[in-house]
Formats: C-alpha cells, sequence, structure tokens
C-alpha cells in the first residue's frame, strides 16, 4: 500500500538530515563500512560546525578516508538544500573511484553533467578538473551556465596542477605562432644573454630564457594581434578564452623546442562556476604552498590559514621508510632493482619514477608500466592479484594502492620541475626552504600510494643520492608530517644492525614489512 503522506512530503525524512554523521548511520551501505573512523568523525564534526563559511580546507594523511568524508559533505548540503553539489578529482581515474565509492556508500552519483537527478539537487555530479575549468567549460567561461551550490575539490595539490596548466599556452617550435613571437622578442632576449638566444634560435633543447617582462608588457598588443589568428588551433583552443584578457600580465619563457605562457595570478573567476560557488571544500592530504589556494583558486585567506584537521597524527598504516644507499653507500641502482625483482615474484613491487626516460632503467625486470592513458587498467589488475613489478611515470598523488596491490613501493630519484616556467622559478629558487618544501611535499605524496588504511603496511625504499641527502638535511625534519619523520627515524633504527651491508641484506627487513610473517626469513 502506498505511503501518502510520505509522498506528500508529510513527517520527517532522511533527506532532512544534514549532520553528516548522522546521515551515515541513515544509508543503505556496503558491509566494508561499518562507521567512520575516530578521523573521519572528527573532521565531520568540524566541518559541520564551520559549514556557513564559504570556504573549507580539509587535511587529513593519504589513506584515512577523505573520499568519504567529501562525499559526506556534500550529501549534507544537499539536504541543506545548498546544491547542486559537485565533486571534483584531478583525473578520470578517480571520477570512477569517487563514483564506485558513493555507490559502495548507498549515495547517488553521476558523471553525467545532464542528468536530471544532479540538477535536482538529489546526485553529486563527479568530475575531473579539467572538464570544470578549460577555455570550453561546460560549465561556461566568463558567464556561469551552471551554478554550482556545494563543491570539494580533492586531491588539491594535484587539481592544482592541473587548473595552472589549463591556463597555460604551450607552443612547440612547429607553430608558426613560435617563429612570430621568437622574431619578435630576439632583441630583448640577446640583451639578456647572447648566447642564451642563440641557443634558442638554434633549437637547443637545453636552451632557456624568459622574456623580460617590461618587454612582453610593452608589446602586449602585438603578441595578442600574433596570437589571436591561431586561437582555433588544438594548441590554443581551450587556453585562449581564458588568457586573452590578461595576456599583458602573463610570463613567457622560450626554449630551443616550444615556448610556454602563464599569467602570475590565474585568474579564476573566468569560471565563474568554480568562484562563485556558495560552498567550496578543499581536500588536500599533504599541501606545501597553502598561499596557492589563494593565487591560483581564490580561496578566503582566513579559511586557509585555519584549515581543518584531526589532532592526532591519523591513520596513516605501517610504513618502513629506507633509503638503501644511507645503509650502504657502495649500494647501485641495479643491486636495488635486483631486490626489488626478487621480491615481485611473489608480491607486487611498484615502482615511482619522475619521467618516461628514467622507466628505462626498470624495462627489464617490468611487468607493466603505467602512464596518465593505462593506468586505470593497471591499478585494478594490481587490486586484482598478483601483477610482479609495475612502473608508475610521475604519479605521485591520485593513486590508492591498498593492502596486497603493493608491498613494496620504491620512490626512484627526486621529483623535478619539467615545465618551463617552473624550471625557471627551480632556478631562482635553488637553495631556498620553498624549493626544498615543495620537493618533500611531492615526495610525502608518493609515499602514501602504498598505505591506504591503518591497517595496511608497506616497505619504502628511497632510491638515489639526491634523494637520500634530502631526507637527511636538518630543514626536512620540520617540513614531513610528525607522522612520516617518525617512520623515517624508525626505519634509521631499524637498519642499524645492517649498517654497511650489501642492499641483499635488507631482504629480511622489508621481507617481514610485505609479510609478518616472512621477518627474519633469509
Amino acid at each position: 500500500m502506498l505511503d501518502f503522506e510520505a509522498l506528500s512530503g508529510g513527517g520527517n525524512s532522511v533527506s532532512d538530515i544534514i549532520d553528516p554523521s548522522q546521515i551515515f548511520t541513515t544509508l543503505v551501505r556496503h558491509s566494508r563500512f561499518k562507521f567512520p573512523s575516530a578521523n573521519q568523525g572528527e573532521v565531520l564534526e568540524k566541518w559541520f560546525e564551520r559549514r556557513s563559511r564559504t570556504d573549507n580546507t580539509i587535511k587529513m594523511n593519504t589513506g584515512s578516508g577523505k573520499m568519504l568524508v567529501g562525499l559526506l559533505t556534500l550529501k549534507s548540503s544537499l539536504n541543506e538544500k545548498i546544491g547542486p553539489a559537485v565533486y571534483v578529482t584531478p583525473d578520470n581515474y578517480l571520477v570512477r573511484q569517487v563514483i564506485q565509492e558513493a555507490h559502495d556508500l548507498g549515495i547517488e552519483a553521476t558523471d553525467n553533467v545532464n542528468d536530471a537527478n544532479f540538477w535536482s539537487g538529489t546526485s553529486i555530479l563527479v568530475v575531473n578538473i579539467d572538464k570544470l575549468v578549460n577555455g570550453r567549460s561546460v560549465f561556461g567561461v566568463g558567464t556561469s551556465k551552471i551554478g554550482i551550490g556545494s563543491l570539494v575539490i580533492d586531491d588539491a595539490h594535484a587539481c592544482l596542477e592541473a587548473v595552472a596548466g589549463q591556463f597555460t599556452i604551450d607552443l612547440p617550435l612547429t607553430h608558426p605562432a613560435f617563429t612570430k613571437l621568437l622574431n619578435l622578442f630576439e632583441e630583448d632576449l640577446k640583451s639578456y644573454s647572447v648566447v642564451g638566444c642563440v641557443e634558442i634560435k638554434n633549437n637547443d633543447p637545453q636552451g632557456l630564457m624568459p622574456v623580460p617582462f617590461w618587454a612582453w608588457q610593452y608589446k602586449s598588443e602585438q603578441i595578442i594581434q600574433i596570437l589571436h589568428p591561431y586561437r582555433d588551433t588544438n594548441e590554443l583552443k581551450f587556453c585562449w578564452p581564458l588568457l586573452k584578457e590578461v595576456i599583458p600580465l602573463c610570463t613567457c619563457v622560450f626554449s630551443g623546442q616550444f615556448l610556454q605562457i602563464q599569467p602570475r595570478c590565474l585568474p579564476i573567476d573566468q569560471i565563474p562556476s568554480l568562484s562563485k560557488a556558495k560552498r567550496k571544500i578543499y581536500m588536500t592530504a599533504t599541501l606545501a604552498d597553502d598561499g596557492v589556494l589563494i593565487t591560483h583558486l581564490r580561496a578566503n585567506e582566513q579559511s586557509v590559514s585555519d584549515p581543518i584537521r584531526p589532532k592526532g597524527v591519523g591513520e596513516i598504516g605501517d610504513r618502513m621508510i629506507i633509503a638503501p644507499q644511507e645503509v650502504n653507500p657502495e649500494t647501485t641502482d641495479l643491486d636495488v632493482k635486483k631486490l626489488a625483482a626478487e621480491i615481485a615474484q611473489k608480491h607486487n613491487v611498484v615502482v615511482l619514477v619522475p619521467s618516461l626516460y628514467r622507466s628505462n632503467f626498470w624495462t627489464d625486470v617490468a611487468n607493466q608500466t603505467l602512464n596518465k592513458d593505462s593506468i586505470g587498467h593497471g591499478i585494478e589488475k594490481l587490486k586484482s592479484g598478483h601483477v610482479g613489478l609495475t612502473v608508475l611515470i610521475n604519479r605521485y598523488d591520485g593513486v590508492d594502492l591498498p593492502d596486497d596491490a603493493c608491498r613494496l613501493l620504491i620512490i626512484d630519484g627526486l621529483p623535478e620541475s619539467y615545465g618551463l616556467i617552473e624550471r625557471v622559478e627551480a632556478t631562482a629558487l635553488e637553495g631556498t626552504d620553498l624549493q626544498l618544501l615543495r620537493q618533500i611535499q611531492r615526495l610525502e605524496q608518493g609515499m602514501g600510494r602504498g598505505v591506504r588504511s591503518g591497517e595496511d603496511r608497506c616497505a619504502i625504499l628511497l632510491l638515489g643520492p639526491r634523494l637520500t641527502q634530502r631526507i637527511n638535511m636538518p630543514e626536512t625534519k620540520r617540513m614531513f608530517t610528525p607522522a612520516t619523520m617518525t617512520q623515517i627515524e624508525m626505519g634509521k633504527e631499524i637498519t642499524k644492525q645492517v649498517k654497511g651491508h650489501p642492499v641483499a641484506d635488507l631482504r629480511p627487513i622489508v621481507a617481514g614489512r610485505v609479510n609478518p610473517r616472512n621477518f627474519g626469513a633469509p
């Protein structure tokens, strides 16, 4: 028999509950969700108290369940009629993961921007950051086509990089505008460095020259006249609508192979659906420079300086962090590769490399090498069973490798900057705390890939002399989170027993973390 009182809206409804912790108890969810962890509950409670603020930053350790927190805050917001609600991720792989998480929780979610339930405020839209922020965004550029009530930006550190990329013009030397701009600024570049200008004109891949800012501003009208005719080319069609009004405020850097143009502060108001969202929640595990939330996304300064975080260190799992070349400086990369290949015969080993070039070192022992196009299928294989040794190319965030998906994680080398403007900034910042802070941020993100809960465990090897040097610098002790620093120090204490020994003698220690039953095995 139909309940006509319910149909007419009479009485209290589950949709009237706005406390996220209470909402959790009403959901018809998968059995893996027993109840929110202590840290999740604490963060949800603090957010609920501060939900009236336009901007909130949530900081939780990697693997402590940010995704559940983000979905519950959006569900709470929808129940409070602060909709539509959008959950933003760095890439499509995580879009699928969030939708699956929502399904398991019993929360309605979709990746279809035309879904009627999204528009009506009963379903959460899950999209990657590039769909929201680009020069032809379905959300609108300059004007808002889709008003957003509540917005979660997950893995904010990764999303910020993507946002900066959308506000960047990259022109290869084969693009006709490259030569025209180079000719326009040739004399200005010569006045800066004759040798540098010669390198650029001769297509030297090592050449790198920024255009003097006074020359760029003085010739901004000519720059616009050069770029405008090519606005529909593949290189410009998604970024030109975002940048055309702020060209005089941009930085330009030439190399022998391409040029890069980017504003110093991003005009995020060009995407009013984002900038004018009524309720914004930025979720991040670690964010080296919180100021970029202000410069890139126009977040409220007071809210950014007062993030929501659990009181304790959080549930980061059991990580044994070891730098083999600290244990024995004679250890070679080949020694570590041999050890990794042996362990990969029975357990999943993941190697995180900073570049395609470095991935070639592991080719002879790798069972799969994953880039941004193949990562989704490859990660699912790891979660499904034994694969062996997997190489991840330049993926320090946004990847979950729980339990047996990764029992040994190797961070091979220090994460580097590859964009032209990033390289210029890195040179200017060389030796400063800010550069070191950015490197430590990415390193810690990478180390978080293999441990995704408080019960998870993983051995982590840090490979490379520069990486070993960085973790031993006195300044870095205040840059790592306290929990990670404690695990690094613990690794040093445990490996004292094999100090100076061959890397093969680390096998019992690593095996003990891979499988506790193997601890002490030869």
